[in-house]
Parts: structure tokens; C-alpha cells; sequence
């Protein structure tokens, strides 16, 4: 039942108002109420965002900005009927946005997430306290979501760099792509592919084919060579996926720098670097004058492939196994890479049965990568493609079309340019690259923006408290980290 929100105008001309009777703001002065709210909060930090739940008429908002000069202030709203006081805050959401904690991650990161300042309009919690409830519940996920987000970096920025330094080391040939106006088609490799690999197969010539990494091995074992294969994360489980081009298997791969990827892979295979544009391998990038294609950081490959394919056509772009949901089977369209290595250690005991079990319950992972798709909007240019596959849940916006369906789509844009890929050898002695890799380590390795990825919970609790960043708990971190990533410089051997 909506609440009835009601407007007065008090006897000195100022405005405020009731939600079902509930007082919004001081009858008598609410400037001098809000502006004691404000003075009562205490922040013993330098916050980057400050963000209001329920702030009513925004008579709090001169006062935040006030006293927080260099803070971003954002509220959340309880209902619409506010929506002519949201000019002058920074960036507005709303309680019944299904995926409030993805949208307020979206738009502050995990930075600006555990650099913020979280605070409640009182007299609004009691008129709406649904709202309340629900809205509070997804900034705590919000922030969850963050924390775990910086461990990840912090646990993993030594390995990233590390693969930087090699994709450095090694890359010979770089491609770049041409935008077309064909269709594009997205592999990831859930069940549902396996429906689509007939027609894959038989339409190929109908539009520019992407893999994600796990989809390589069963396109690649039906016959079915992709134009691009793509591929965003830093660990072995994605390198693996990779390793079938190890062996002299040319298809033009995008990864960005700090890709898991074997040295004879980045030696024998045409790679589209892609560039986050910031970050400690953007340095890199630069120094070496590579020819990058611009992306954007996601959970899964999935949503940087996605965005991807939406940039080289001005058509619409179909995904194929992007079933992001818990499998009775195998998780993945075989064979499967991680497949094959893994049913070797099936025994009596430990059987390929009880392996898979955990594959057929929801995870934490897959309910972000859906909540990420979900929230998204893609114009109306993405669609879910499988030959009648019962997915198991939708994805918002993301309507779910069958081949008849993709059929009638290209015909009616027919006469289509395929986006074209262009090969560049990159030569350069290995002697220059080391002496690069070392001068962009040195060169680099007091700025903000590298200690912000190599040491994230460390530059987040110093500039919060204003501190400088170059304290010698930092210094001497950070010298730590150079060297040790310096050792992939040098390594023993080329990895296998």
C-alpha cells in the first residue's frame, strides 16, 4: 500500500511534510533541524561518498556538502514523490531497484564503497520501514561485496603483475579489430551451448564468432574455429582453458594484461591487448606503445564479452551458454579442460559423481554474474541464444530467442560487413624489454595508483585518515612487492 506523503507550508513560509501522518521534518524550522543532524554525525575519516537513506525534502544535503567539501553525496529514496529535490545530489537511487547493491557498486567501486559514510534520515525509517529494511540490507551487501572484492586484489595484485610482466616479455603479434555491422555471437561454455553447436556449426557464416576461454575446447572439437577468443582472468584454472594454444593453434585472443596465459601461447598466438585504462598494468601498456582495445573490468569474462562484441558491430550480439546456473550434470559443455585434467583423480571412493555434486547448488559467484547481467541495460542489442534450452532463470532485461529467431534477425539485416581483425608484429629485443619492465617498476612505484592496487586495504586506510602515502609501512611494502614481481622478469624458464 503506497504511503500517503503530504506537503505543508508552515506559518514562517517554509516547506515541509508527513508521510501518513509520520513528521518528515521539524514543523517549525527544518534547516536548523537538519543542520543539527549533520553536526551530530560523527566521522573520524575523510569519506569519498556519503550516502542518505530517506533524506525527504534534502533539507540535510547544503549542510553534508557543508562540512564534507570533497565527498560525492548520494542518497537512496524511499518512494518518487521526492524526485524534484534530486537536482543537487551527485547521484540518486531508489529502494525498488531490485539490484540496489549492484547499482551503488557500479557507480562507487569497492574504493569508494569502504571509503564511504552511510547514513539514515531517522524520521523516514519509521514512515517507511520496509524500505528502510531492504535498502539497508543491500548497502550491507554493497559493502560485503567491496571487502571481498579488495582481498581478492590484494590477495591476487602479486600474480597479475607477475602476468603482465610476461605478457610483456613474450607477446610477438598483436591484433586490433575493425568494426562491422554483422551479428555477433558470444560462446561461454554453459550446458545450453551444447544445443547450439548444430547450428552453430551450419550458420557459421553469419556472424563474427567470439569464445570465452572455456568455450574454446568443445567449439574447436565440433569443427567450429572461432574468429576471437577472449579471456580476463588472472589465475591457472583460465590458463588452462587456453592451453590448447599451446600447440599451434592461431586464433586471435584478447586478454588484457594481467591474463593467465602460457609463454608459448603469448609467443605463438596473435593477442588484442585489452586495456582497463587504469591500473598498474595500464603502465605498462604505455611503455610499450601497444596497440590496446578498450574494456572494462567484470566479475566474470562473460561481461567483458559482452561489452566487447557490443563494441565492434552496430548490430545486435547473441550469447550462446550463458546459462549462469547451477548444472545436474556437468557445469560446462565437454570437454571441458578443467574436465580432463580433474577425472583422472576419480577412484571408487571419490567418484566423478560426488565431484560434480557441488555444480548442482546455486553459488555466491553465479548470483553476482546474474545480478551483474540483470541490472544491466543493453539497449535492447543482447539476447540469450540456445536451440529451446529450459533455462532455469532470466536475466532481466536480456530477452531468451531461439535459432528460428536469430534466422529471421539476420535476414532481415542482411547485406552485413563482418568486423575485421588486423595482424601487427611487435618486435623488440628481450634486452630492451627487461630494461623496460625495470624502468616502469621503479619509475612507478610511489604513485597512488600502484599502491592502490598492490596494497588496496592499506592506501583505502591511510586516505581515509588523510595520512601521506608514502609512510615507510608503505615504502617498505611496496619495495617488497617490486621485487618480488621483478622475479618474473627473470624467469628460469619459459613455463610449459
Amino acid at each position: 500500500m503506497a504511503v500517503k506523503i503530504e506537503f505543508i507550508q508552515n506559518a514562517r513560509g517554509i516547506k515541509t511534510c508527513s508521510a501518513d501522518g509520520i513528521k518528515l521534518h521539524s514543523s517549525y524550522n527544518p534547516e536548523v533541524e537538519a543542520e543539527r543532524f549533520v553536526q551530530s554525525i560523527e566521522c573520524p575519516f575523510f569519506p569519498a561518498y556519503i550516502l542518505v537513506t530517506g533524506p525527504a525534502l534534502s533539507y540535510c544535503l547544503p549542510y553534508l556538502k557543508k562540512r564534507f567539501p570533497e565527498a560525492k553525496i548520494c542518497a537512496v529514496r524511499y518512494c518518487r514523490d521526492f524526485d524534484s529535490y534530486n537536482e543537487k545530489f551527485d547521484r540518486v537511487f531508489y529502494s525498488e531497484d531490485k539490484n540496489l547493491c549492484e547499482s551503488l557498486f557500479n557507480f562507487m567501486g569497492e574504493e569508494g564503497l569502504s571509503a564511504s559514510l552511510f547514513i539514515s534520515w531517522q524520521p523516514s525509517e519509521k514512515a517507511f520501514p520496509a524500505e528502510y529494511k531492504s535498502s539497508w540490507e543491500e548497502i550491507r551487501k554493497a559493502v560485503v561485496k567491496s571487502r571481498d572484492v579488495l582481498a581478492t586484489r590484494e590477495y591476487f595484485s602479486k600474480r597479475w603483475v607477475k602476468n603482465c610482466i610476461r605478457f610483456c616479455t613474450f607477446l610477438n603479434e598483436t591484433a586490433s579489430i575493425k568494426a562491422g555491422t554483422s551479428p555477433v555471437l558470444v560462446c561461454a561454455s554453459g550446458p545450453s551451448l551444447k544445443t547450439s553447436l548444430p547450428k552453430i556449426k551450419e550458420l557459421r557464416k553469419n556472424f563474427f564468432l567470439i569464445a570465452v576461454s572455456s568455450a574454446l575446447s568443445p567449439l574447436l572439437a565440433y569443427g567450429i574455429k572461432p574468429d576471437l577468443c577472449i579471456s580476463t582472468d588472472g589465475g591457472y584454472w583460465a590458463k588452462r582453458h587456453l592451453s590448447i594454444l599451446n600447440g599451434g593453434e592461431k586464433i586471435p585472443t584478447a586478454i588484457s594484461a594481467e591474463s593467465a596465459m602460457y609463454a608459448r601461447g603469448i609467443e605463438g598466438t596473435p593477442v588484442l591487448p585489452l586495456s582497463y585504462g587504469d591500473g598498474i598494468c595500464e603502465a605498462f601498456l604505455k611503455n610499450f606503445l601497444f596497440e590496446t582495445m578498450r574494456a572494462r573490468r567484470n566479475g566474470t569474462v562473460s561481461g567483458t564479452a559482452a561489452e566487447l562484441a557490443l563494441s565492434i558491430t552496430s548490430s545486435g550480439v547473441f550469447f550462446c551458454g550463458l546459462d549462469l546456473a547451477p548444472s545436474s550434470g556437468f557445469q560446462h559443455t565437454q570437454p571441458n579442460e578443467l574436465e580432463n585434467d580433474a577425472c583422472y583423480k576419480d577412484t571408487r571412493t571419490f567418484t566423478k559423481e560426488t565431484r560434480l555434486t557441488p555444480s548442482t547448488f546455486d553459488s555466491p559467484a553465479l548470483c553476482i554474474y546474474r545480478d551483474w547481467f540483470a541490472s544491466q541495460d543493453f539497449k535492447g542489442r543482447l539476447f540469450r541464444l540456445s536451440a529451446g534450452f529450459a533455462y532455469k532463470n532470466s536475466l532481466g532485461k536480456i530477452p531468451d530467442v531461439n535459432w528460428n529467431f536469430f534466422e529471421d534477425f539476420a535476414k532481415k539485416n542482411s547485406g552485413f560487413d563482418l568486423p575485421q581483425i588486423s595482424f601487427r608484429k611487435f618486435s623488440m629485443e628481450k634486452e630492451s624489454r627487461l630494461k623496460l619492465i625495470e624502468k616502469t617498476l621503479q619509475e612507478n612505484k610511489g604513485s597512488a595508483e600502484w599502491i592502490s592496487e598492490a596494497l588496496p586495504s592499506l592506501y583505502i586506510r591511510d586516505s581515509r585518515s588523510g595520512k601521506n602515502f608514502l609512510s615507510n609501512e608503505i615504502k617498505e611494502k611496496m619495495e617488497n612487492f617490486i621485487q618480488n614481481v621483478s622475479r618474473a622478469a627473470f624467469p628460469g624458464g619459459k613455463e610449459s
